[in-house]
């Protein structure tokens, strides 16, 4: 077709390498080369196709194209896309984090006659990591980064005035991703892409987008001032109504509020202080369970001094403190056992040991050191008992505490909900009590009101100034389109009746109002109207919607136009699977090339191109080759590789 309206030179992609991608478990590093028109990677589901399309986009934009993108404008869009963490969270999951550290990629790019190999890393400092023009590697002696020289170069060769329109169009325009992404029915994105395709310099899409920003913010700004102007207002009206009441005013209800706001508080208050009262009691719980607990413990050490140096005697046995502890608890110190005490008191009365059997010696020990051992064994006891009494007395001044700061919320909430509730009227009372501080308030609420619209004013001055501006570009954008329609409409109309078999059409669709702006394409099926996106099939938008961009690229793009394509298969039946393909086909033919992907299974669409393209125009890439399958894959492998001997046949 004639190239008569293109003015950008866009890239095509010459090569991919890949240097760490676990996710191909067969082939985490290799060289793929784009050597025919239409390139088709195929496998089956799972495998990574789309992670190799949104892997070729980072690397030629320095960002992943966003699945959720909405466009406001293309700095905006641009900022928010390059952002690290995005990447970061994009890889993390696909690529083990032992590869990540280590994965780049490169994609070998066409500009014309000229050749340029842009490498980026996937993780750490973000950016340009090795740059190549016509097989010279570039360097940077001066410390300047690689990454702004490939911009630099981006602009040169494409003519953009800006390399965020320069990702506007990898993104919105030559990529139709998983996102699925409908340019057609997206207002603000399309309009910027008209500016791109139709527009005589590429200054007036960088200015229109920049205008087009400033008027949404200039709106926002002043609607944001004006809301805030509205809640002043409505103090105001509460601050008159104190001062200039309404005659109708029942006093008498006015004297039942300020009883219930007072019986509020005063249970407010009541709660505060059985709060504070058992949190004061709480915790002196505390500090008597510490003071008995370090008491236990002063004295389970001393027994044990006392303990040791008797500790050869055989009399001592029923002094040992695992022993004695038993005893003392009922519970066996070594195995945990309840209700052990009798049967150890039983052997020790039989002069046996409790562990053994031994027979006990009958040696006599000191009076002295037992003595001292009975009272310490008396005091740890009753220490013991002491410590049970202030656990459970914490216990119970906790629970209290709970209940009681429970309590003191509920009254607050109360008291809060009942100020909400009848704020009019409380203000209206404390107004009876002096008006001075009212009226005072009152005239600063109508200063800061008064300034506020004041403000909301200028807001709006400045977006219809802008606003007029923008319309001399939307002006000569009308009649620029007018112009190109006669080469670009039939091109869209052809490419999209080759898909739907039935008449398209698209009318250049001007968005009018006071802060509307931009424009949008009507689109026509059999002569009606399509102005919704769910006015037609899934299948319908996905595909006329990639005609559209076919068509734009193509008008607009010096040269070969690129077009990336997760080719969305599902949504179509046999039929419109083989009328698909032989779009693609079309666009191809026309000197353009396509990268995409496609499920491996007995898909017409892949079969109609193959047939129409043949081995000469189109290149088939096994992903099934790159990567290990699932088990259930594994079960069907024969079902994978009919469908490729299908496609191969196709081919010849």
């Amino acid at each position: 077709m004639s190239k008569d309206g293109a003015w950008i030179r866009l890239p095509t992609i010459e090569k991919v390498a890949l240097e760490g991608f676990d996710l191909y478990t067969r082939k985490p590093s290799q060289e793929i080369v784009v050597e025919k028109p239409v390139f088709c990677l195929i496998g089956a589901n799972g495998l990574g196709k789309s992670t190799f399309l949104n892997t070729v986009s980072y690397v030629v934009t320095g960002a992943v194209p966003d699945p959720t993108r909405r466009f406001q404008s293309a700095s905006d869009y641009l900022k928010n896309a390059v952002r690290a963490d995005r990447t970061d969270d994009y890889y993390r999951g696909r690529i083990s984090a032992t590869s990540l550290n280590r994965a780049e990629a490169t994609v070998t790019l066409a500009f014309g006659m000229r050749e340029v190999a842009v490498t980026r890393e996937l993780s750490g400092a973000l950016g340009v990591s090795r740059l190549s023009i016509d097989g010279e590697e570039i360097q940077r002696e001066d410390g300047s980064d690689l990454d702004g020289a490939y911009k630099e170069l981006v602009l040169r060769e494409t003519g953009l005035k800006d390399f965020a329109q320069f990702v506007f169009l990898s993104h919105f325009v030559q990529t139709f991703d998983e996102g699925r992404h409908l340019l057609m029915w997206d207002d603000a994105a399309l309009t910027n892409a008209l500016y791109l395709a139709f527009g005589a310099d590429p200054s007036q899409a960088r200015d229109a987008d920049n205008l087009q920003r400033e008027v949404d913010r200039e709106d926002s700004r002043a609607r944001n001032v004006r809301f805030a102007a509205r809640n002043v207002t409505k103090r105001i009206e509460q601050l008159v109504d104190v001062l200039e009441p309404d005659p109708s005013t029942d006093f008498r209800k006015d004297e039942e509020l300020r009883a219930e706001q007072e019986s509020l508080k005063a249970r407010l208050d009541v709660a505060a202080d059985r709060s504070r009262r058992h949190r004061i009691e709480l915790r002196e719980a505390d500090e008597l369970w510490t003071e008995t607990s370090s008491s236990l413990t002063e004295l389970q050490l001393e027994y044990r001094k006392v303990f040791a140096r008797r500790i050869q005697g055989p009399a001592t046995v029923q002094h040992h403190p695992v022993l004695r502890g038993t005893l003392s608890e009922n519970r066996c110190g070594l195995c945990g056992t309840d209700d052990v005490a009798p049967a150890i008191e039983a052997k020790l009365d039989d002069g046996k040991c409790p562990l053994c059997d031994s027979v006990l010696s009958s040696v006599t020990e000191p009076s002295g050191e037992m003595d001292e051992l009975r009272a310490l064994d008396a005091r740890i006891g009753e220490l013991t008992q002491a410590l049970e009494r202030a656990l459970d007395n914490r216990q119970t001044a906790a629970d209290r505490l709970e209940n009681a700061e429970a309590q003191e919320e509920a009254e607050r909430a109360a008291l809060r909900e009942f100020e909400e509730k009848e704020a009019g009227g409380l203000t209206r009372l404390q107004g009876r009590i002096d008006h001075s501080p009212v009226k005072a308030e009152l005239e600063k609420l109508k200063a800061e009101r008064q300034e506020l619209l004041d403000q909301s004013k200028k807001h709006y001055e400045k977006r219809d100034e802008l606003r007029n501006r923008l319309r001399q570009f939307e002006k000569k954008l009308n009649s620029q389109y007018e112009s190109a329609a006669v080469e670009f409409v039939p091109r869209f109309r052809e490419l999209a009746e080759e898909f739907i078999g039935m008449p398209v059409n698209v009318q250049l669709d001007p968005r009018e109002g006071r802060s509307a702006a931009g424009f949008g394409l009507r689109l026509l099926m059999n002569g009606q109207s399509r102005l919704q996106s769910n006015d037609v099939s899934e299948s319908q938008r996905f595909f006329i919607d990639i005609a559209l961009r076919m068509a734009l690229a193509e008008y607009m793009t010096d040269g070969p136009a690129s077009l990336m394509i997760d080719t969305p298969e599902g949504s179509l039946d046999i039929a419109y699977e083989a009328r698909a393909g032989a779009m693609f086909s079309r666009f191809a033919n026309a000197g353009n090339r396509v990268v995409m992907t496609a499920n491996l299974r007995s898909s017409e669409l892949v079969l109609r191109l193959a047939q129409q393209q043949t081995e000469a125009g189109m290149q088939i890439v096994r992903m099934t080759e790159w990567t290990d399958l699932s088990l259930v894959q594994q079960a069907e492998e024969g079902l994978f590789d009919e469908a490729y001997r299908k496609i191969e046949a196709a081919l010849l």
